[in-house]
């Protein structure tokens, strides 16, 4: 069983519909997928499951207007349980910070720029729609794509500084840190956004499917009794 973590307040948890987004994990991942909220992670839960794989959900909401942080069951499942995970936007820049970097807005619009999204973060500079990602770093997660990819994006803010022990894997030309890994753990964040359903655009599928990928390799490699047979 794979999970998909929502990370935003419980209240906007209870009106969303996931089930477009559960569907196509499922596809993707060949397995079943579990939508629940962050609230609701303990250990006993994951020991329970096993999931093999784990997706953080992107968020509208700043940290500082909810309790996520303050989750220590949650924060032990990013940064301890050593289960492969990736985050998507704001689930990026919640891994970003649990880690001790640093997340902020990209900037104010300029005179002559358009506000690509008015109903959101009005006068702040985003990257919205259908973006081309430098890949910049050699990665599985980037197996099979020519650079640039062309993936969904609809965020003003960033990571401002990268946490000790992870590594930059792609950039944009207005947001440096649009994919990064942990050097040890199965640990990935994107500031685009991979599980979004994009016809003619099929990048960002194809790096979840690389994800998936990752994780189901890492899950077989710690199911192997010692002496690397079964």
């Amino acid at each position: 069983m794979i999970c998909y973590i929502v990370t935003e307040t419980r209240e906007k948890y209870d009106e969303m519909d996931c089930h477009a987004i559960k569907h196509d994990l499922e596809k993707l991942s060949g397995d079943l997928c579990l939508v629940m909220h962050f609230s609701q992670v303990t250990r006993e839960f994951v020991d329970d499951v096993r999931p093999w794989a784990i997706c953080h959900s992107g968020k509208s909401t700043p940290l500082a207007e909810y309790d996520l942080m303050e989750h220590e069951q949650y924060r032990w499942l990013i940064t301890e349980s050593g289960v492969p995970q990736i985050g998507f936007c704001g689930g990026k820049n919640i891994i970003v910070e649990m880690f001790g970097g640093s997340t902020g807005r990209m900037r104010e619009l300029r005179p002559d720029e358009p506000d690509l999204a008015p109903q959101y973060r009005q006068g702040w500079f985003k990257e919205w729609g259908v973006w081309p990602i430098e890949i910049v770093a050699d990665d599985p997660l980037f197996a099979w794509l020519d650079s640039p990819i062309r993936v969904w994006v609809m965020h003003c803010g960033e990571t401002t500084m990268i946490p000790e022990g992870f590594r930059l894997l792609a950039s944009s030309a207005d947001c440096r840190v649009q994919a990064l890994v942990h050097e040890e753990l199965p640990l990935y964040g994107t500031q685009f956004h991979p599980e979004k359903r994009q016809e003619g655009y099929p990048d960002g599928f194809r790096v979840l499917s690389n994800f998936f990928d990752i994780a189901r390799e890492h899950h077989a490699s710690q199911s192997r009794p010692p002496g690397g047979t079964r």
